[in-house]
This record gives C-alpha cells, structure tokens and sequence, in this order.
C-alpha cells in the first residue's frame, strides 16, 4: 500500500527508486499514459506560488525526489530514502532500460539547445535507444503546442523524455497528458549534469543560496499551519 506524504501542503506517494521502476515496467503493458517526474527544491518552491504547478506534482503517478532536503521537509527520517537520492540510481536505471530493450522515444525540450543536448547525450552514452524524433516547445503558443502533440501522436512513441528550466513542459504534460499517445513521460526536470555549462556542478554559493531558501520556506509553512 502507498503512503502518501506532504511537502508544504503537496500531497506526494513517498516511493524508492525500485518503486518507481516497477511502476515503469509494469506501465508498459497499460494503455492509458502514466507520468513520472523528478522533485526538486525548486520546483516545490516554485509550486508554493503557482497552482498549476502543485497540481502538476500532485497528479504524477510517481514523483523521484531529486535532493535529500525533500525527506526533510516531509518530516520524515528515512536513510534508505536519502540513500536513493543521493546515488541519483534513478536517471542511469532508465536510460540502462530503455537503451537495454530498445525502447522507441520522443525527446521533448524547452528550446532546441536543452532538446539537442539531450539527444547529443543520449547518442553517446545509450546507442541503442530508438530515438524516433524530437522538438521543442518554444513557450505556449497554440500553434506550436498542436505541433508538438501532433508529431509526438504521428510517432507513437513507447515513451517521451523531455527536459525543462522553467517548468513550462511540466505545465504542458498537466494540461495536454489525454490528447498525448505514448505509454510514459518522463519529466527530467533540469538536474541532469548534461545542461549544466561545461559538465560543472553548481557552485557551492548557489546550492547554499538554494537550501537555505528552502528551508526558510519549510520553516515559514509549518510555523504557519501550527498558528491555524
């Protein structure tokens, strides 16, 4: 049985990698589309100020907790789950999977640099992933929008993998996921050390700014809920 958890105010299955995994697999024998996306700090800040958003992670059939500090802010002591997070096991699991049984995909980005990174990567590193096409999305136009759900229904693919800075495909699998053929999407989020400038990890000064704006936000939210 799932066990639901909250994260200021968002509602979340708490699941390990392997869960997610035997989600996929099990995914692929279904005919409705599943979605699967990665929980970063700031992503649940970003959804504190944009509804939308919240629903987006709260309607994932499984969400991957990206950053240890999200066990945290559940309120949660879990060293098998801050384990998970800290190997990021997930990412290479489902390339390995997808490169292992030839799976066909889609690529989908914000803009054609993150979308031809993430081909680039995926080329080099897992070869043998089918990869049948892919585009951007250029913001929310509505030409733009029908082209990209229309190319992705012409492919069919088994799975689509797109890649996002600033949440607009997150947006985009929220309000378009009934129109969309395809078993599984994948929203990667922007984590992945490939749209990172020159393979370099974040500066040590960004990731504090980055925690310690989280925590306050964790800490404000909670010390809010306990005046209610």
């Amino acid at each position: 049985m799932s066990e639901k958890i909250k994260i200021m105010g968002i509602s979340v299955e708490k699941c390990y990698a392997e869960d997610v995994i035997e989600s996929i697999n099990q995914q692929w024998y279904q005919e409705t589309l599943a979605t699967y996306g990665v929980l970063t700090m700031n992503l649940l800040l970003a959804a504190q100020q944009d509804e939308e958003l919240k629903e987006y992670i709260e309607t994932l059939d499984k969400a991957v907790a990206d950053e240890p500090e999200i066990v945290k802010a559940a309120g949660l002591e879990d060293q098998k789950w801050e384990d998970d997070i800290s190997e990021h096991g997930f990412f290479g699991t489902v390339f390995w999977l997808l490169n292992h049984y030839k799976n066909e995909i889609f690529l989908l980005g914000e803009n054609e640099e993150d979308t031809e990174k993430l081909y680039g990567y995926l080329q080099e590193k897992y070869p043998d992933i089918v990869i049948l096409g892919r585009d951007f999305l250029m913001g929310e136009e509505a030409d733009q929008v029908d082209k990209v759900i229309n190319e992705i229904n012409t492919w069919n693919p088994q799975a689509v993998l797109s890649c996002s800075r600033v949440y607009d495909l997150e947006r985009f699998v929220k309000r378009h996921r009934k129109k969309i053929n395809t078993k599984v999407w994948f929203s990667l989020g922007s984590c992945l050390d490939i749209f990172r400038e020159g393979n370099k990890k974040p500066s040590w000064l960004n990731r504090f700014i980055e925690k310690n704006s989280f925590k306050k936000m964790v800490s404000k939210y909670n010390e809010d809920m306990e005046k209610m």
